[in-house]
């Protein structure tokens, strides 16, 4: 059927033509709309599900706890009420108090001390132990720290003060300071062990006890081998404090030391400020020749320093040992050395009486059991030095020459015949039963020294 002409320009004048384009975008539209909303209303209910539910499982929840708590609280132990019955101590918090008390000594010989003197007190708070590894270690380490500060009352500091003028002209003031032991008091003096190259030059010699009071002290004796000095300090011009605090340290027996036997380092040790190390001996079996005499050495595994001083103790705070700047030059620099002090007690005891060791001018160590053998030799010892123009020397010993007896006493150690020259009077002459290897006629002969004092 076909359209008039007439009707087509009607219809082409009120309703415009649709494209192909427009007709897609309709249908696509219609399209999207729907899903959107359906998307939306889905979400919704969603949400509205989980908000329920949760909140139905939370009420359900509050139910099964609330009725339940009491029976799995049974059956468990758990939410037990606390104890506050006044059976309980009530928590604290300050220091603990040290009831230590420092006691006054009396005594006059280096080593020697009443037995209240020796006694420890650790506080009450590390006497009652749990029986826990903790608890006793807590408590070994507060009585060995009680017992360090009992030996530091004996310890003072000294100034050595010596004046030089500069090159302007001007008198100037310089202090070395150095470590000294209380190691003895007669009826007017004080008398404290100290490092001897710090003091020998001093114009003017101070000394600061353990309260911070100083006073002047002076130089009584001293010998140069050890490095070992003795001051004096009088009592009467000591105040009232002072006084009643004076505390002596005590010497125990270094003969008994060995390899990883614990110690306590006291003093100086980094060559900086006041400290306390814990540490072990390591090696125990050093000997240091030194002119006239032999010094048994032990070391440690404490901190070295070249200007490091202090004593070493046992763990009862008995002193065993002087740390050395000078001796053991046959160990390693980095070692920390000390001196025992059975080696010193009878050089200090001597220094305290204002006496001073004889000078011969030897160096000497033990002999070899094979050397002995060699050449038919029971006992003797091994001149390794003789010093020029000393006793010894003007007396015809040499290097080399072995020294039998001493007065008809046989000499079988180096130990021994040290012991022999120390106890050796100033007026008194030493016959030297003495064997060389390179004399071929009469190799054993004797010769006469007669010892003088050096450091007069």
């Amino acid at each position: 059927m076909g359209i008039s002409k007439k009707e087509k320009d009607v219809n082409t004048d009120n309703t415009p033509e649709i494209t192909d384009d427009e007709k897609k975008e309709d249908i696509i539209q219609e399209q999207i709309k729907p899903w959107h909303k359906r998307k939306f209303k889905k979400t919704l209910s969603v949400i509205g599900f989980s908000l329920l539910a949760g909140l139905i499982f939370g009420i359900a929840a509050r139910f099964v706890f609330k009725y339940s708590d009491s029976f799995i609280s049974k059956l468990f132990g758990l939410n037990q009420p606390y104890d506050t019955s006044d059976n309980q101590p009530s928590i604290t918090i300050s220091p603990a108090q040290d009831t230590g008390k420092s006691v006054p000594s009396t005594g006059v010989t280096i080593g020697t001390k009443t037995e209240d003197e020796t006694k420890t007190e650790v506080s009450e708070k590390y006497t009652k132990t749990d029986g826990t590894a903790l608890s006793e270690y807590r408590q070994a380490m507060e009585e060995m720290r009680v017992r360090a500060e009992k030996v530091k009352k004996g310890m003072v500091k000294i100034d050595a003060v010596t004046n030089y003028v500069n090159w302007m002209g001007d008198t100037v003031e310089q202090s070395e300071w150095a470590l000294g032991i209380m190691v003895a008091e007669n009826a007017s003096d004080l008398l404290i062990l100290t490092y001897y190259d710090k003091v020998k030059n001093a114009d003017s010699i101070e000394v600061t006890l353990a309260s911070g009071n100083t006073y002047v002290a002076a130089i009584l004796a001293s010998d140069d081998s050890y490095n070992m000095a003795v001051l004096t300090l009088p009592k009467q011009i000591l105040n009232s404090d002072d006084m009643a605090n004076i505390s002596l340290v005590e010497v125990g027996n270094s003969d008994e030391v060995y390899a990883g036997m614990p110690i306590m380092a006291i003093g100086t040790v980094d060559g900086n400020g006041d400290v306390l190390e814990y540490g072990t001996i390591t090696g125990a079996d050093y000997v240091e020749y030194i002119t006239d005499s032999v010094i048994s050495i032990f070391t440690t595994n404490v901190e070295h320093s070249e200007t490091g001083e202090g004593v070493v103790t046992d763990l009862d705070g008995k002193i065993v040992g002087i740390i050395s700047r000078k001796l053991g030059t046959t160990i390693r620099s980095n070692v920390n050395k000390c001196m025992r002090v059975n080696n010193l007690i009878k050089i200090a005891e001597m220094l305290c009486n204002g006496n001073s060791r004889l000078y011969f001018g030897l160096k000497f160590g033990d002999l070899p059991l094979r050397v002995l053998r060699e050449n038919s030799l029971e006992n003797g010892i091994y001149v390794n030095g003789v010093e020029a123009s000393s006793p010894a020397s003007d007396a015809g010993l040499r290097k080399g020459d072995f020294i039998l007896s001493v007065n008809g006493v046989k000499v079988g150690s180096a130990e021994e015949f040290a012991e022999i020259l120390v106890q050796t009077g100033e007026d008194n002459e030493c016959n030297f039963e003495v064997y060389r290897v390179s004399k071929t006629s009469e190799p054993r002969f004797t010769v006469t020294v007669k010892p003088v004092k050096k450091n007069s």
